[in-house]
């Protein structure tokens, strides 16, 4: 696959093949890419009652697993196109994310250098614009 600045159809393809690959990855099967390229990714997705928790909120590990999953989508785009191993997620959670809201999950790659890439992630509700959680993301790419 040609990645290297690849842009949203790469990363719908890969978003396709994890989600239809089964496993833990099916929870990203309503997960949908709407812009990417260039070290960004940009998803979002529809909180339903398979992503909640016991409180009716989006799960935490859900979210962490969003930050990384969109990062390493983002790392796909840049031109070294490798998705990395990750060295250190961090998530800090702000607000919580209920059934049927509509989120956004903006990536960004910060900076390559020689092993290791450094990437942000934001989740956003869609509506109104409040912050939900922030991701730091590390991964080793040597």
């Amino acid at each position: 696959m040609a990645a290297a600045n690849g842009g949203r159809k790469f990363l719908q393809q890969i978003v396709k093949m994890m989600s239809e690959g089964g496993g833990f990855d099916k929870n990203l099967s309503k997960l949908r890419v709407v812009a990417g390229g260039n070290g960004k990714c940009v998803a979002e997705m529809t909180v339903e009652k398979e992503h909640e928790n016991s409180g009716g909120t989006l799960h935490g590990g859900l979210t962490a697993t969003l930050v990384d999953i969109v990062s390493t989508m983002a790392l796909m785009t840049t031109e070294k196109a490798v998705p990395g191993v990750s060295v250190n997620i961090n998530v800090s959670y702000m607000k919580a994310a209920t059934s049927g809201q509509e989120i956004v999950i903006n990536a960004e790659t910060l900076r390559v250098g020689r092993n290791l890439a450094f990437l942000s992630v934001d989740i956003t509700n869609k509506e109104s614009g409040a912050l939900i959680a922030t991701g730091s993301h590390t991964k080793y790419i040597g």
